[in-house]
């Protein structure tokens, strides 16, 4: 008897002592959704922004949804009150390659669970014409909430199961150990009060630079789930008095010409036929110079808040940002709103730009 409990010790000991470090280390932050330790590895925001608001249903009232690009929108250019005079709370809903359809489900599943929705602000890409909620769910940064929802256990699992990232054991320990008024908990308190991080805040413009190259992109096809989930999205919040603004990134031309060759303008005409919507993209002063973006994939914050002036501002503000980001190659206005009725007219705008 003694020799099997000395041989399970042998076999518990180590199991708990890695289950504790799987846990503690959790490089995805999915057991630390109050408490999240900032490293190097993307952790899953989708699940642990969800989790959180659903924890705190009271707290906010707007998102911005979108993939990363979304997070570059600044909170001090939106709205602080809806049209109907209600103070509104933001939360930036950003997340990984996040899509229509993924969006859609976090909508759903905020409303399913209590959390108060006056608007919305959704942001489409390249990226939306192809990927939806069912794209790389074998990484684990992009597992869903939704995926938790239907089996917690398995969710949890996942996570693990994966070998322990000990060499982010300082960066854990140093953020669990940090003081007041630390950069550390400033950074962490941009996370929960806007769901942001510090990059997202810097309001310069990069120095000129070499364009970069083009971001991966994929055919636009009728698998594509985006323009449907976009229609889903759009009845959802007129059924449930949501006000929903969609909204098209401006795309650096490298990544943009290779979108459009991918049928990134046939997915902007068809998401016409679903929704009115705002088009930042297009070649303009600032989606031709890489200056504007931290890489091939994100603008700065700085084009994020010329958006805004755009969408939010007043005329004399609206007027000197579509002015501002005019450039030789500029036919379709910045933020030209698009509708069933002028999309042919604002496509064939971006075909000339393209061949100028």
């Amino acid at each position: 008897m003694k020799k099997l409990l000395a041989k399970l010790c042998l076999f518990i000991i180590p199991a708990f002592i890695y289950l504790g470090a799987s846990i503690y280390i959790d490089a995805y932050n999915v057991f630390h959704v109050d408490n999240i330790r900032l490293t190097y590895v993307t952790p899953n925001q989708n699940f642990i922004k969800t989790k959180y608001v659903l924890n705190n249903k009271d707290r906010f009232n707007a998102f911005v949804l979108g993939s990363s690009r979304a997070g570059n929108l600044p909170l001090d250019g939106l709205p602080k009150m809806g049209p109907e005079g209600q103070k509104l709370h933001w939360y930036n809903m950003t997340y990984a390659m996040g899509c229509p359809e993924e969006n859609y489900q976090t909508v759903r599943t905020f409303l399913d669970n209590g959390v108060k929705i006056e608007e919305l602000v959704i942001l489409v890409d390249e990226i939306s014409m192809w990927r939806n909620a069912f794209e790389g769910t074998g990484d684990l940064i992009f597992a869903t909430y939704q995926t938790y929802e239907e089996n917690p256990l398995k969710f949890y699992y996942a996570y693990i199961k994966q070998k322990p990232l000990l060499k982010l054991l300082p960066a854990v320990i140093e953020n669990d150990l940090a003081e007041e008024g630390s950069e550390v908990l400033l950074k962490k308190s941009l996370f929960y009060e806007y769901g942001v991080g510090e990059a997202n805040t810097d309001m310069a413009i990069g120095s000129p630079t070499n364009m970069f190259e083009p971001e991966r992109s994929l055919e636009y096809t009728e698998a594509s789930t985006s323009v449907e989930s976009v229609r889903r999205l759009k009845e959802f919040c007129d059924e449930n008095g949501i006000e929903l603004l969609v909204i098209t990134s401006p795309v650096l031309e490298s990544t943009y010409r290779q979108g459009v060759d991918n049928g990134y303008l046939d997915f902007l005409t068809d998401l016409a036929s679903v929704t009115d919507y705002y088009c930042f993209s297009g070649l303009n002063a600032y989606t031709r110079e890489a200056m504007y973006y931290f890489d091939a994939s994100h603008f700065r914050p700085y084009v994020g808040r010329e958006m805004e002036k755009v969408l939010f501002g007043n005329d004399n503000e609206r007027m000197n940002s579509v002015s501002e980001a005019c450039s030789v190659a500029t036919v379709v206005p910045f933020g030209t709103i698009v509708t069933a009725d002028n999309v042919d007219e604002v496509i064939g705008g971006l075909v000339q730009e393209l061949g100028k």
